[in-house]
């Protein structure tokens, strides 16, 4: 794909098709091409992808799996070094390297001949190279901070309970995918309002379970407010319930299982001052329940 930029604005996209692609080579319209790029102040048609930020943790995720891979196939094996104590002839060097050749080892398939001293060396695993795993974990750490994709997701965290990978998928949802449906939204809405004026498209996001659970969390947080008067239009904007607005909703309600029952009897001076001793007494209002 390149862009067509004419008097310093899109005009098209040029796409090349290769041998074995199935569609030919054409041009499309700005309003035909979901493009969807990071700002780049060096090349603005073109954006900045984010493999750009995650090229070498990437690059050093795959070189650990290819080592891991040959650490594995080889078991464990990193060759051998052969050292004489003399220079050796074109027929000993044969000799030893076909003896050797059948043994795979891990990074390297070719013997090295040395000299100076009768020794067989097989090389071992250093520390550096036993910690490829934990390496590993920092390099995808990288990756998932560079698509803005949570750690849980790709199960590379040790902290895979239950509870955390829920707030990670929300989280996900809510920060990652829900924004670039939004950016999908506003770049297909043209094309949308040429084939219908009308017409609305949207990505139904509220369908996922992940979602659905949300909104029932907000739900119970919305019957709480509403029990203490507040209107439930307003919780419907506040909570975002998705709810259209009722004609009744502008009203608060208070619910209460009290009412007013009424103060008691006054008694006789004589008898108030003898169950008093001759102090003040203060009548309280009595409220019994409905």
């Amino acid at each position: 794909m390149h862009h067509i930029v004419q008097n310093h604005e899109l005009i098209g996209w040029r796409y090349t098709a290769t041998p074995n692609c199935p569609v030919e080579s054409q041009v499309f319209l700005p309003e035909e091409i979901w493009f969807d790029r990071l700002p780049n102040p060096f090349n603005t048609w073109r954006g900045l992808s984010p493999l750009t930020p995650a090229n070498l943790a990437m690059r050093t995720d795959h070189s650990a799996a290819h080592f891991m891979r040959d650490l594995v196939e080889h078991n464990a094996e990193g060759g051998l070094i052969v050292r004489a104590d003399h220079q050796l002839t074109d027929e000993q060097r044969a000799q030893i390297s076909s003896s050797i050749r059948n043994r795979r080892a891990a990074g390297n398939t070719t013997p090295i001949l040395l000299w100076g001293a009768t020794e067989v060396i097989q090389p071992t695993l250093s520390s550096a190279d036993l910690q490829f795993l934990e390496n590993r974990k920092f390099s995808r750490s990288e990756i998932c901070a560079a698509f803005g994709v949570p750690e849980e997701i790709v199960s590379s965290s040790d902290h895979n309970k239950y509870d955390v990978m829920r707030g990670a998928r929300l989280n996900f949802i809510e920060n990652r995918v829900a924004p670039l449906c939004a950016r999908l939204e506003a770049e297909e809405l043209q094309v949308i309002k040429a084939i219908d004026p009308n017409a609305v498209g949207w990505f139904d996001l509220d369908t996922l379970p992940i979602m659905q659970q949300a909104r029932r969390d907000r739900l119970v947080s919305a019957k709480l407010g509403f029990d203490m008067g507040i209107p439930f239009n307003e919780l419907n904007r506040i909570l975002d319930l998705g709810f259209q607005n009722l004609p009744w909703g502008n009203n608060g309600y208070l619910g209460s299982t009290l009412q007013q029952a009424g103060s008691l009897p006054p008694e006789s001076p004589t008898a108030t001052k003898r169950a008093t001793n001759g102090q003040p007494q203060f009548q309280p209002t009595v409220l019994k329940p409905v």
